[in-house]
């Protein structure tokens, strides 16, 4: 089995590392570099990969907001020079935290529990990947609600809850954002700031810092600024 691999660093000395290590891996494909979160976003929408290398440090989007922002992300090894990131880096899952510069037997350990995850995987490799279900039901006001995904406009995070504003309703639910993601198909719904979720199909303008779906002005936060931009291309 080859797993596909993407760096992302944006010095290029980080990546020719990297790159260099995995080539003694023959069960690891090198399948991308990029330099910035945003251009990693634009290239895991177009391909799949199973483990990647990130970087924390980064102009625009660090390593650390990108997690935060996609949790779909594949299995993921930080590789840094910034040891303080280290606790909040593993509520997100991360295979293993390495600090630069990286030797060569620190990143072999890296790589194994890596392949102790992927190989955990193998069993469900040959089945079809499961797209996220066009409709889904959520509990409210003691009564079970089906929305329609492609009928969201925009999420609103409301401390334990969240609202779902639909094109006929807007729905409370106990919920989380992270959770109702899972929901969601990544090519149409984005993140644009830690209390608002948007169907990019539904967006009719963006003005200045704003995003407008119909009559709602929702905020990009200023950490997600570049991303959001990068991914409408505008």
């Amino acid at each position: 089995m080859i797993y596909k691999c993407l760096i992302v660093d944006d010095e290029k000395l980080g990546r020719d590392l990297i790159a260099s290590y995995l080539a003694h891996f023959p069960y690891l494909e090198l399948g991308g570099q990029c330099s910035s979160a945003i251009e990693a976003v634009q290239l895991l929408s177009q391909q799949e990969f199973d483990l990647l290398f990130l970087d924390i440090n980064m102009p625009q989007i660090s390593g650390i907001e990108l997690l935060r922002q996609n949790p779909r992300l594949p299995l993921t090894i930080l590789c840094t020079a910034y040891s303080e990131y280290a606790l909040e880096s593993y509520e997100f899952d991360v295979v293993d935290y390495l600090l630069k510069p990286i030797e060569f037997i620190r990143f072999s350990k890296a790589v194994a529990k890596a392949m102790e995850r992927l190989n955990a995987k193998i069993p469900n490799l040959t089945e079809p990947k499961v797209a996220p279900p066009a409709s889904f039901f959520v509990k409210s006001d003691y009564k079970k609600v089906k929305i329609v995904t492609a009928d969201i406009l925009y999420i609103e995070a409301m401390e334990k809850y969240i609202r779902i504003h639909t094109e006929k309703e807007r729905v409370l639910t106990l919920m989380s954002m992270s959770k109702v993601l899972e929901f969601l198909p990544e090519s149409s719904f984005l993140r644009i700031h830690r209390s608002y979720i948007v169907n990019t199909s539904k967006i009719d303008m963006l003005e200045g810092n704003m995003v407008i779906i119909g009559e709602a002005k929702l905020p990009i936060s200023k950490a997600n600024r570049k991303l959001v931009h990068g991914v409408l291309d505008v």
